[in-house]
């Protein structure tokens, strides 16, 4: 009868992550931080006027005033601002190097809350509050792509399996 003991990854066993991860997440994570800033000082103060059109459809103003706009009386976009604060700081070029499966575990996770998040956002402006922010779906795609390329980076800084 043989047993089949699991392994702790070795030093050798652990891959970095390919150079362009670090950069990628930073520049995502800093331009969600610049549109959530620019988000939130928009919600504070009646100077700073949305850039964007208010047609049927597109309407910055209607979602971004909403009830949906905030989550038990924090404005989602001091919200984005935590996220991608948070993400920044996880996203650190020595965050991603090798034998830290915590942290590469808490990334990826906040990275997969972070597009839940989105998914219930664009699910409230197109059949809750029935407009889109331009300026929101832009949070939205950059939010999904902090999230793939955590998705990439935490795949190829896998362990290694020993061979059987």
């Amino acid at each position: 009868m043989t047993t089949t003991a699991t392994t702790v990854p070795r030093d050798r066993d652990l891959v970095a992550a390919p150079r362009w991860i670090a950069p990628a997440a930073l520049t995502a994570t800093a331009a969600g931080l610049a549109v959530s800033a620019y988000l939130t000082i928009a919600h504070y103060t009646q100077t700073v006027a949305l850039a964007c059109p208010a047609t049927a459809t597109i309407n910055c103003e209607k979602v971004t005033s909403s009830p949906q706009s905030e989550l038990l009386g924090i404005p989602v976009a001091v919200l984005g601002l935590v996220f991608f604060a948070a993400m920044a700081a996880l996203a650190v070029p020595a965050a991603w190097r090798p034998g830290r499966p915590r942290l590469r575990a808490v990334r990826l996770g906040f990275a997969a809350l972070g597009v839940c998040f989105v998914v219930r956002l664009v699910y409230a402006e197109l059949f809750e509050i029935d407009a889109i922010c331009l300026w929101c779906t832009v949070v939205h795609v950059l939010a999904v792509a902090l999230f793939a390329i955590t998705a990439l980076g935490t795949a190829a800084t896998a362990a290694v399996p020993e061979p059987a």
